[in-house]
């Protein structure tokens, strides 16, 4: 059952006893479904987040197949150069946390791949958590802890973390410099934030392809890279098309002012991907590019937008000066 395995307090990192409904070393308040601490309770959310939350309560993103299991996620996450990259990166005994967690599957990646991280995944979705929750159960993952909370109002201590991920998240709020800002304060010195977001270069052709489709009312299915796999299923294929041409709420974000706002929030910019990067080169920082450089950059995500399959998710990874 998940409620069996073991809980941990995501603002002071410290056990919590089984059935408890308080941390008995930092006092933080949460009420327990299964394997989730939900900080937020029954408590009604602002109304644009409240109205994202329902949408991901009909659209759980990204799904599980029935019958995945921990192997299985290995298996397909290791066939992702990004997520390759990126567990190599992250060191095997670092504090993780996932704002913005969905149903969870970076994180129990993370965690099922360095059985001594500490990861923590958070969502406002009860619906998506429970996704999670289940799966979590399933693949036995004791070092992984799902937490209920609001981007806005993190139970979270601040420069706690060695690795703070927000990947496809801060543009599905309602005021993505404030998110930014958020997840930013969470990076321990020395620590790393890995941003992923729409840019607005690199979304282009997608919005175009969005705009053209609601005009003809048709879902242009052989316009969409994702939709054309032969390898995913219909239900995987249904979420994604919501996910991408039917939420409520989205942002896309120019780069440079990513980039100032997290120099605001004491970061400095390590690298961006695309390019790809391989093995543990993910945290190595490359030397800045000039201004002339983001426009060659930004440019290349323009023209590759046809056959993006991230439909113009941008990641950008910064670091924290000791």
């Amino acid at each position: 059952m998940a409620d069996m395995l073991p809980s941990t307090c995501p603002r002071c990192v410290q056990p919590v006893p089984a059935q408890a409904t308080d941390c008995p070393a930092c006092g933080l308040a949460f009420e327990r479904r299964g394997g989730v601490l939900d900080v937020l309770g029954p408590a009604e959310r602002e109304s644009r987040a409240g109205e994202v939350e329902a949408f991901y309560t009909r659209h759980p993103f990204p799904g599980y197949a029935p019958g995945d299991d921990g192997p299985t996620l290995l298996d397909r996450s290791r066939r992702a150069p990004f997520l390759v990259a990126l567990d190599a990166a992250i060191d095997a005994r670092a504090t993780v946390v996932d704002c913005g967690c969905g149903t969870g599957q970076l994180a129990a990646f993370l965690a099922l791949a360095g059985p001594r991280r500490r990861v923590f995944a958070l969502d406002g979705c009860r619906a998506s958590l429970a996704c999670a929750d289940a799966f979590r159960s399933r693949a036995q993952i004791a070092n992984l802890q799902l937490v209920r909370a609001d981007l806005f109002d993190l139970p979270l201590a601040e420069r706690n973390f060695s690795v703070v991920l927000s990947r496809g998240v801060v543009h599905h709020t309602p005021d993505p410099a404030r998110a930014i800002a958020a997840v930013a304060r969470l990076v321990a010195p020395g620590g790393f934030l890995v941003l992923g977001f729409y840019e607005t270069w690199a979304r282009g052709l997608h919005v175009l392809r969005r705009a053209l489709g609601r005009a003809l009312r048709s879902e242009l299915r052989a316009l969409d890279p994702v939709m054309r796999r032969a390898d995913l299923d219909e239900e995987k294929k249904r979420i994604w098309f919501a996910d991408q041409y039917r939420h409520p709420l989205e942002h896309i974000l120019p780069l440079p002012q990513v980039l100032s706002n997290l120099e605001r929030a004491g970061l400095r910019l390590v690298r961006t991907v695309p390019p790809a990067v391989e093995g543990a080169a993910l945290f190595e920082a490359g030397p800045r590019p000039s201004a002339a450089g983001l426009f060659a950059l930004r440019l290349g995500w323009l023209l590759r937008g046809g056959g993006d399959p991230d439909a113009g998710l941008v990641v950008v990874v910064a670091q924290r000066p000791r």
